[in-house]
């Protein structure tokens, strides 16, 4: 079983207007209803993985939104003594992250022309 950590502010939910609170949350981003039924029904183990608290507003969102998940902030299948700071997984989607290739002159181009989606 494959697990994938997906973040969940600009990309689960809208995020254009940054930080507003704790339970405070934008309409969610087309779509991430229909990706994450069908990540489940391929077998794969999603959690959200989040700055946020995992509160009871936060999974009234996901559910409310049908937004599938497992877990939030949280593997099970840690190995022991890796339970704080990363979680393991196969794949890892934010929409503030860059995938490092093997070249550090690359990652550094592309860290130093970074834009998030929302300000395209």
């Amino acid at each position: 079983m494959k697990t994938i950590c997906i973040d969940f502010d600009g990309v689960i939910h809208d995020y254009s207007k940054g930080w507003r609170g704790v339970d405070i949350f934008d309409k969610p981003i087309e779509g991430a209803d229909k990706a994450t039924t069908l990540l489940k029904a391929k077998g794969w183990t999603i959690i959200i993985f989040t700055t946020r608290n995992d509160t009871p507003a936060l999974r009234e969102f996901l559910d409310s939104n049908h937004i599938k998940y497992d877990y939030i902030n949280y593997n099970p299948n840690q190995p022991k003594g890796s339970e704080k700071g990363k979680l393991i997984a196969d794949i890892y989607l934010d929409d503030r992250g860059i995938q490092f290739n093997g070249d550090w002159a690359t990652a550094v181009n592309q860290i130093i022309n970074f834009n998030p989606w929302q300000n395209e």
